[in-house]
C-alpha cells in the first residue's frame, strides 16, 4: 500500500523525469511525452469530476481557482445526473446549482461566480454565454442565472452570488427585464433577491408585462388564494417605489381589469382588503400626499374609482395620510376658479384666489 511518502516520492521522481527529459533518448523522450499526455488527459477528468462536487466545506476557493488554472479545459466536463427516472448531462456551473438543489442548497453554489468568472476568462462556452450563466438546463431550458433567482432555498447565499456576479459584471441590469429575473424570485423563499433586484430596477415593477398581465396580476392569478405570499411581497415592492400608484393596484391588464379587481375575484373582498392595509402598514415611510402621474389622482381617489371602490380602503387611507384632503381640496379649487375664467370674456377676467381650508 502507498503510503504518503510514497506518494511525494513519485510525484518528485515525475518531475525530475521531466526535467531531464531533453537529456533523454530520443526515443526515451517519445515515450515520456505520451505517458505525460494521457496522465494530463486524465488528470483533466480528474479535475472536470472534482469541479462536479464542490463543496463549501471541503473546498476553498484559492484550491478551485488552482485547480482551473492547471485544467482550464475541465470546466466544460459534463458530467451524468440522474434526477428521478432521468439521465442528463451538465456542465460543472450548471450541476453547481442542481447539486444545491439536491442538498438543500447548501454547498456548491457560492462557487457559481468562480466558475462563471473563470470560464468568461478563458472564452470557454462560446461569446455571449456569460461564463455559463446563460447556458440551459436541457431538462426545461432555464438557466443558471434564471435558476438563481427561482430557487426556493439559500435566499441569501444566492443574494451573495448575484452580488458578486454584479460586481464582476456578468450580470447586467438589463437582465433583469430580459430573463424575467423579478418574477421568479417574488417567492417568500426568494424576498432577499426580489427586493435587491427591484432596488436594482424599480421601474421594471410597472414596465414588465407577459402577454398583457403587469406584474401583480401575473402574480394574483399564478398563486390564486395564496395571498400571504407572492402576492404581499410584489405590493410591498410596489408601494415602496411607487406609492402614488398604490402599488399598482389599479393598473390595468390587457383587457381592462386592474390589479385590484382581480385580486377581489381571486382572494375574496376580505382578504385583500387586509393584505392591502397590512402592507401599507408595514411601509411606515410611505406617504400617500402625491398625485398618480397618469390619472392625476390622489391614490385614494383611485381607490374610489371604479367597480370594486371600497369605503373602507377609502376612509384608511384619508386616515393614513389626511393631509391629502387639503392638497386635494386645492387641486379642486384650482380648477373651478380656471372653468370660471373660461367662461367668462377675457376683458372682464376676475381676479381668482384659491380658497384656503
Amino acid at each position: 500500500m502507498a503510503t504518503a511518502d510514497d506518494s511525494m516520492e513519485y510525484t518528485e521522481r515525475l518531475a525530475s523525469i521531466l526535467q531531464a527529459r531533453n537529456s533523454l533518448s530520443a526515443d526515451m523522450r517519445i515515450k515520456v511525452e505520451a505517458r505525460a499526455k494521457d496522465m494530463i488527459q486524465h488528470l483533466t477528468t480528474d479535475a472536470g469530476e472534482i469541479l462536479h462536487t464542490l463543496d463549501v466545506d471541503k473546498h476553498s476557493e484559492d484550491e478551485v481557482k488552482t485547480l482551473i488554472t492547471q485544467f482550464p479545459s475541465a470546466l466544460s466536463h459534463l458530467h451524468g445526473y440522474r434526477l428521478g427516472d432521468e439521465r442528463i448531462e451538465l456542465l460543472p456551473i450548471q450541476g453547481a446549482m442542481s447539486l444545491s438543489r439536491l442538498n438543500g442548497g447548501r454547498s456548491s453554489i457560492p462557487f457559481i461566480p468562480l466558475l462563471a468568472e473563470e470560464r468568461d476568462k478563458y472564452d470557454i462556452g462560446g461569446e455571449g454565454q456569460r461564463g455559463g450563466l446563460l447556458a440551459e438546463d436541457p431538462r426545461g431550458g432555464r438557466t443558471v442565472l434564471k435558476n438563481l433567482a427561482i430557487i426556493n432555498c439559500c435566499d441569501s447565499v444566492c443574494l451573495d452570488v448575484l452580488k458578486r456576479l454584479r460586481q464582476s459584471n456578468l450580470l447586467k441590469k438589463e437582465d433583469i427585464r430580459q430573463y424575467d429575473l423579478l418574477w421568479s424570485s417574488c417567492i417568500p423563499e426568494g424576498t432577499e433577491r426580489f427586493e435587491y433586484l427591484v432596488d436594482w430596477d424599480p421601474k421594471a415593477l410597472k414596465e414588465c408585462q407577459y402577454q398583457g398581465n403587469p406584474l401583480l396580476h401575473r402574480v394574483i392569478v399564478a398563486w390564486g388564494s395564496t395571498i400571504d405570499s407572492s402576492f404581499t411581497l410584489m405590493l410591498k415592492a410596489g408601494l415602496k417605489h411607487y406609492p402614488e400608484e398604490l402599488g399598482f393596484l389599479f393598473q390595468k391588464n390587457g383587457i381592462g381589469e386592474t390589479a385590484f379587481q382581480l385580486a377581489f375575484d381571486e382572494f375574496g373582498k376580505a382578504k385583500t382588503l387586509s393584505a392591502i392595509e397590512k402592507c401599507l402598514e408595514e411601509n411606515t415611510n410611505v406617504k400617500l400626499v402625491e398625485r398618480n402621474p397618469v390619472a392625476n389622482l390622489y391614490p385614494f381617489m383611485l381607490a374610489a374609482a371604479g367597480e370594486t371602490s371600497d369605503l373602507n380602503t377609502v376612509n384608511y387611507l384619508l386616515r393614513r395620510d389626511p393631509e391629502v384632503l387639503y392638497r386635494a381640496n386645492q387641486v379642486v379649487d384650482t380648477l373651478d376658479c380656471v372653468e370660471r375664467k373660461r367662461k367668462l370674456s377675457s376683458g372682464n377676467q376676475p381676479h381668482c384666489v384659491t380658497a384656503k381650508r
